[in-house]
This record gives structure tokens, sequence and C-alpha cells, in this order.
């Protein structure tokens, strides 16, 4: 299937119009785009109410339109958090893996009460209508401003604040806790008993229905305190295979249409470089894209008839900057643009009234305290990021790497090559121009091949202004000898320089033939932090520190495989009720959404 993709999307590959989109010339493209299927989004999201200071954590599923299977089409999704007036509070790229990934977005302080809009889509769902794309209610309190002006619009419009008494008008208007229409599925969720105490370990068990073998699949498990405070509902699984599964149904398409591209290797990366003069040709020139950071990427591009590139990043990167530029020696005599994607409408999307009053104060103020102390000792309780970086050199024996504090310190690059690094050296080219050059493991083999030069994973060519640079500011130094080959370009090694600071790089980037762009960065795979008591004596000092949890349990990537049957979490310091909350789907494909209720005492 994912090679039947590829052979009909190679036909899409004409003149860009904009990032990721592309014209439709011919009718055998029309009919490529008809092949492709469509694709769903679902979210499962651990709340649809949220105060200041907590976290909302999510799980994206994308599907097929009509097959419900994980679609191995897109491997980016986009969510994004809309106020009203269509303002983003945030917008994350999420990477998929078969299908599915998550995030996590930490609510901050400066934020104002009121309705949002979580907004969940792919590039390839939007040649689909807006309304096609995830959309889910969230309701945000920040309890710590004086003016809930948002709040009293919707719902308390003759209320100064939440703590001043509603009329009798309003006492009507509260609504339940938000919960799914639809729970079920194939699999069963059983606990022993419902009631525990504080620090407990919880057990809950997994079977089918038919009383056989677990089921594995695809899941997000959560549980989180219910606290009586209103929230908007939340859509399940189960519901969104009922909308999902009506229609596989495209948006006709024309000659001269443009449509967006499924990001199929990866996120798409677009621009097109422009001659500022007019005789100059734009075809065929060698493009090199740049994310410096700790995690960086590097990769060359050749551009089309009409100054046009394209390229996909299939992994995670640390950097939130791209830098692009033209590899020639009249570089100067060109102009980079990088492709931006095209916002989207929000001004359509219609944000449900939130409806609390005063009698959710006490509420409001409890929860708040928990998490402040929860806040308060987030160090001892961390995220771990399982991020894959991406691998661009090999780690082998062919390296050799410097580490400059333990040399003698020499002002600038060119005396740091010629006392201490091996196998690196320069050369005056003309009068003015000097270059680096680093040998290969053939000695006798002499070649004009340029070095690829990164300082903190961004492409140096300036070698006169390289062999300057202050070399007290670097930390290390590191020389790969073999030739290297990206995309169209060939290097003969590499010179990899890592500045102390660590953004070296930014003075090297003075002319318009390189363009440096804000970016944002995909999502970290993350494992998040699950609290265990067993096994550690209450007089220890991890025991005695305090546990406001709210929310006992986040696990995202909940597979059920090897026959496991039973997960384990434990209670916290907070009484009351908490709501487990699972949904996913079986490998066969069959929704499941199930809500169980404990009580802690």
């Amino acid at each position: 299937m994912r090679r039947l993709l590829c052979i009909v999307l190679i036909g899409f590959i004409t003149p860009a119009i904009g990032l990721g989109q592309v014209a439709l010339k011919t009718n055998d493209q029309i009919n490529g785009y008809k092949v492709v299927p469509q694709e769903g989004i679902f979210v499962h999201a651990n709340s649809s109410l949220f105060l200041t200071g907590e976290y909302l954590y999510y799980k994206v599923y994308c599907l097929e339109r009509g097959s419900g299977d994980l679609s191995k089409l897109s491997k980016i999704a986009y969510i994004e958090l809309i106020g009203t007036g269509g303002k983003a509070v945030f917008k994350h790229k999420i990477l998929l893996e078969k299908g599915a990934g998550h995030g996590d977005f930490f609510v901050p302080t400066d934020i104002v009460s009121g309705g949002y809009k979580l907004v969940a889509y792919t590039s390839w769902m939007r040649n689909q209508d807006q309304s096609e794309f995830y959309q889910s209610d969230i309701t945000i309190i920040n309890p710590y401003l004086a003016n809930q002006g948002r709040l009293q619009k919707v719902v308390l419009s003759k209320i100064d604040s939440l703590g001043k008494p509603k009329k009798k008008d309003d006492e009507k208007k509260s609504t339940v806790t938000g919960t799914i229409s639809k729970e079920g599925g194939p699999m069963d969720l059983t606990l022993k008993r419902t009631r525990f105490k504080k620090r407990e370990k919880v057990s809950l068990f997994f079977q089918d229905k038919d009383n056989s073998e677990i089921l594995e699949g695809n899941y997000s498990i959560s549980v989180r305190k219910k606290d009586g405070i209103p929230a908007p509902a939340q859509l399940g699984m189960l519901d969104f295979f009922e909308k999902n599964d009506a229609s596989n149904i495209k948006p006709s398409v024309a000659i001269g249409d443009t449509v967006y591209l499924p990001e199929l290797r990866g996120e798409l990366f677009s621009g097109k470089i422009i001659a500022l003069q007019g005789n100059r040709s734009v075809q065929n020139l060698k493009v090199a894209l740049c994310i410096p950071g700790e995690d960086y990427f590097f990769e060359v591009v050749e551009t089309d008839e009409l100054g046009n590139f394209h390229l996909n990043i299939d992994g995670y990167y640390s950097g939130e900057k791209a830098v692009v530029q033209v590899l020639s020696v009249n570089a100067e005599g060109y102009e980079v643009q990088l492709g931006e994607q095209k916002p989207l409408d929000h001004s359509k999307l219609f944000f449900e009234g939130i409806r609390i009053d005063s009698s959710m104060r006490e509420k409001i103020l409890q929860r708040s305290i928990h998490n402040q102390i929860e806040n308060s000792y987030f160090q001892f309780r961390p995220d771990s990021i399982l991020s894959n970086p991406l691998r661009q050199f090999s780690d082998n024996k062919e390296k050799e790497v410097y580490l400059l504090d333990d040399y003698v310190r020499f002002k600038t690059v060119r005396e740091t090559i010629v006392e201490i690094i091996k196998d690196v050296s320069h050369k005056r080219v003309d009068k003015d121009n000097e270059a680096i050059r680093i040998k290969g493991f053939d000695y006798t083999q002499v070649t004009d091949l340029p070095p690829l030069i990164l300082m903190d994973g961004c492409l140096i060519q300036d070698n006169n202004a390289l062999l300057e640079f202050d070399a007290r500011t670097i930390e290390a130094m590191t020389v790969l000898r073999h030739r290297l080959v990206f995309g169209p370009e060939v290097f003969q090694g590499a010179l990899i320089i890592r500045t102390k600071v660590g953004d070296g790089y930014e003075q090297f980037q003075k002319n318009g033939a390189i363009s440096m762009e804000g970016i944002t960065k995909p999502q970290p795979n993350k494992k998040y932090f699950v609290q265990q008591y067993d096994g550690i004596n209450p007089v220890d000092s991890k025991y005695r520190l305090p546990d406001d949890r709210l929310q006992l349990l986040w696990i995202p990537k909940f597979s059920l495989r090897d026959g496991q049957t039973q997960l384990d979490f434990f209670t916290s310091d907070v009484s009351g009720e908490f709501e487990i909350h699972l949904e996913g789907l079986t490998y066969d494909s069959r929704p499941v959404s199930i809500r169980k209720s404990i009580y802690v005492d």
C-alpha cells in the first residue's frame, strides 16, 4: 500500500504554489488524487477543563476514513488550541508513528479564562472542509486574574468575579461534567474493588468480552480527579467511528486547482530561490537546509526550473530555526525564501459557553492549591524525553574529536588548525580567498572537493571568516575524513564545530542568499512519570514528599502487548472520585472507549 501511494504521489510533483501545495495539471493527477484515501483525526485529551498550572495531555490518532485503520499516509499531524477571535494559544507538530503520536501543553498563568477549541488535522486533510477537522471544546479557568470578563460575558454578565453571588436567574445554568456519549468496545476493564486509601496501589485488569486472550492494540489511558466543576463534553472513539465511517468522499477537483500534499515521508519543507539579476538561472541550484541545535538536521537539495525546492525531515530535531542557503560562489546574486504554511481561517469556529458560578469557588480554590503544591515538587516527579534524534553521521572510529580545553588555547581557528587539528589544512586559492581542506584516507590522492563545515549544526561556507573566528569560544571540533554525500552534493570529509554557547553560526548569516526563519519543532516523545510506592519505606525522604497529584496516571502509548492483562498505579494524598478513561483501537481496528470510577478515602 505504501509503495502504491508513493507512485501515485510522484504524479503530483509540479511547481509549488505554497508550502506543501501543488497545482493539478493533468487528468492523471486528478485520478491519482482520488486514489489516495482521506484521513480523519481523533484526539484523546486527559480532560476538557483546566486551571492554569495544569497540563493538557493528548494522544492523536490519525485514521483512514472509511476503513478506520490507523493511517500509514501522513507522518505529521498538527494540533492547535484556538481562543475566541481565532488566535492560536499554541500550534504543535506531532510526529506520527504508525498513525499515532502524543504531546502536552502546560497551561500558563497569563492565559485568560474562557472557552477554547482544540483543533487537529494533517496537511492532507486541508483538502477537506475545515468542519471535517477534529474539534473539541476546552474550558480554561485562571483563578489568579481578578477580571473574569470572558466568564462573565458568556454566563455571569452582571457579576464582577467568581467570588460574588450570582442572580437567581442563573441558578439553573450550570452544566454537568462532560462525558462521552458512547462507551464500550470489545474490551473490558475491571477492578477487584472501587474504594481505596491514599497512596494505595490500584490494579486494573483487561480482557476481551469473550474471555479469551487479551486484545492487543494501540491505546491511551488517563486517571484524573473528578471535582464537579462543569466541563464540556468529550467525544469518544466510538462516537468518532460513527462519524468517520460515514463516507470517504473527497472534494471535487479540476485541472488548475491546487491541493495540499500529504507529508508521506516526514515533515515537508519548501522554498524558492529568486535571482536578483534577470539573466541568472535558478534551475539546478544546490540549496542547503540546516536546522541548528543539539540534535541538528542538514540536507542538500536541487531546485527545479522555477527555483522551487522541497525536502522532507523524517524524525525529531531540537532546533527552532531553519537556515537555508545557496551553495554557490556567487550566492549573493540570489535571494532565498522559505515557504510558509498558509494559516487556517478559524473565524467560523463556534465556542461553547462555559457555565460556572460562585458555588464553584471552593472547588476551584482547592484544585488550585493542589496544583501549586504539586508544581513545587515537579523536579522529584520528572518526565523523560525518549525522542530518537536524527543521526546523520555514524559513530565510528573514523572520526577524531578534539576537546579544545585539553590543549593550549589559540586565538583563531586558523592557528588552532595549524597547531592542533590533524588532517585539516588551509590553502590560498586566489588573491582574496582561502579554502579549508580535509585529507582523505588515501594521502596520495589530491582532491579539490570542499569539506562539509558545520558550526552548531549550521553550514559555514565563508572559509575566510571561519579561519579568523575566535577559537576561544569553541568547545570541540570533530573531523571526519571519509566522503559524505547529501543529495546532489559530495563533500570530502567534514569539520564539525561545537561552540560553548551553541549559536556561533549566527554571525555568518549576513546576506540575502541566506534565510534564517523561526520554525516550530515537533513535540518530543516522552515517557510520563508514574508514581510508585512499592518498596519505599515510609520513613524514606521520597515517601515523605507531599503527593497532591490530581492526574494519577497518563500513558499515551499503552499497547497491551505480550499478553499484558494488568496495569498498576498508586493513588495520591487527594481524596474523592477519580475517573479512569481508556481510548484506542484494537489491532484489527475496533474502537474502544471505557470509563470507570474509583474513590479515594
